[in-house]
C-alpha cells in the first residue's frame, strides 16, 4: 500500500495541474478580441442601438471582417426622436436596416488615417455616400462624419474599428429636390417655388454634380410667416420670377458646408446678385442671417446629405 503522503502529493499535483489548465483556458478567452456585434451588446451607452440591430436583424452583419462603424450613443437616438425600445420598435425593421447600413463601411478607416482631409467621401455597406473630416487643431479638432461628432475614436474589434457618434446619420437622399418632395408636410411650399424657376429646379434635380450646394431651407411654417409673396401657393404662383429667383437663390451657396463647418463670417449666395449671407456662432451653435432680417435664423435640422449638396432646414426665409 503507498503512504498516504505519497497519494496526498499525486492529488495535489494533479489539482494544480487542472487549475493550471483552466487559468490557460481562461487567460486564453479573455485575451480573444471582441466583434463590433460583441462590444455593442455589452456597452451600456448602446442600449438603443441595440434595439435597433435587434429589430432589423442586424447582428450578423457586424460579424463580417474589416468594417468600420460609426456607432451613434443613446444620447445620439434620443437626439433623433428615439426615446425608447418602443420608438425604435415602432419603426419598420426596412427602415432601421437602411439607417444601421449606412453607418457601416467596409476597410479599416482609424482617425489618424493619412488620406482623411474635409468632407473625404466613403461609402456604407448600403450604397449611401458619408463625408469624414479631420480635423487636426482648435477647439473642432477630431474626427466628423457628415457633422456628427466622433466621441471615442479607435476602438479595436476583432473584426474591424469602432468609432462612437453623437448623432444618428440617415441615408442618404438621391438628390436634394427628391428629398424636399418627399416631405410635402415640410416643404411643399419651397417645392412650389423651387418649380418656378426652372434652372434651379434642373440644378437641385441633377444627381451627383460637380459643383454640389449647401442649400437653407425654410419650412412651411417659415414661409407661412414670412408674408407675400410667400404665404401660400396662390401667392407663390402669383409672384414674378424675378423675386423668387432673387429670394430662393439667397437660400443656397456653392460647396458643401456641413453645420459644424459654418465659421462666423459671410457666404456669398446665389443670389443673382450674389448678395451675401451672415453665419453668427453663439455657444458653438450656428444661426443664419439674411440682410433684411432683424434676426437670425436657427438651424432646425442640420446636415440633411444628397447626392449633390447638403440642406439645413431653417426657422425663417432670409431676406437678401
Amino acid at each position: 500500500m503507498r503512504p498516504i503522503s505519497h497519494i496526498l502529493r499525486t492529488v495535489l499535483v494533479c489539482c494544480l495541474l487542472a487549475g493550471l489548465f483552466i487559468s490557460c483556458n481562461k487567460d486564453k478567452e479573455e485575451a480573444t478580441p471582441k466583434s463590433a456585434s460583441d462590444l455593442i451588446q455589452e456597452d451600456p451607452s448602446f442600449t438603443l442601438l441595440r434595439a435597433a440591430v435587434l429589430r432589423a436583424n442586424f447582428a450578423d452583419a457586424l460579424k463580417a471582417a474589416n468594417l468600420t462603424i460609426f456607432a451613434p450613443n443613446d444620447d445620439a437616438f434620443k437626439a433623433a426622436g428615439y426615446a425608447d425600445v418602443a420608438s425604435i420598435n415602432a419603426l419598420p425593421a426596412a427602415t432601421v436596416e437602411q439607417i444601421l447600413k449606412y453607418h457601416v463601411f467596409n476597410g479599416i478607416v482609424k482617425s489618424d488615417a493619412p488620406q482623411l482631409s474635409t468632407n473625404t467621401p466613403v461609402q456604407s455597406i448600403g450604397g449611401g455616400t458619408a463625408y469624414i473630416t479631420k480635423t487636426t487643431s482648435g477647439s473642432a479638432a477630431g474626427l466628423t462624419i457628415n457633422g456628427a461628432r466622433v466621441t471615442k475614436a479607435d476602438q479595436e474589434v476583432s473584426n474591424g474599428i469602432v468609432h462612437t457618434i453623437d448623432r444618428v446619420l440617415l441615408p442618404t437622399a438621391t438628390t436634394i429636390m427628391s428629398a424636399l418632395q418627399s416631405d410635402p408636410a415640410n416643404f411643399s411650399l419651397v417645392v412650389a417655388a423651387i418649380n418656378r424657376i426652372p434652372t434651379l429646379a434642373v440644378q437641385l434635380s441633377t444627381s451627383a454634380t460637380t459643383q454640389p450646394v449647401t442649400i437653407f431651407v425654410p419650412d412651411n411654417a417659415a414661409f407661412a410667416a414670412a408674408g407675400s409673396p410667400l404665404t401660400n401657393l396662390a401667392a407663390i404662383n402669383a409672384a414674378t420670377l424675378t423675386t423668387l429667383s432673387s429670394i430662393l437663390g439667397y437660400h443656397a451657396t456653392l460647396g458643401t458646408l456641413f453645420s459644424n463647418q459654418l465659421t462666423a463670417g459671410q457666404l456669398t449666395s446665389l443670389n443673382p446678385t450674389a448678395a451675401k449671407l451672415t453665419v453668427v456662432i453663439t455657444n458653438n451653435v450656428p444661426t443664419i442671417k439674411g440682410n433684411q432680417n432683424t434676426t437670425a435664423a436657427t438651424i432646425k435640422r442640420a446636415d440633411i446629405v444628397a447626392n449633390n449638396g447638403i440642406i439645413h432646414v431653417v426657422s425663417q426665409v432670409l431676406k437678401p
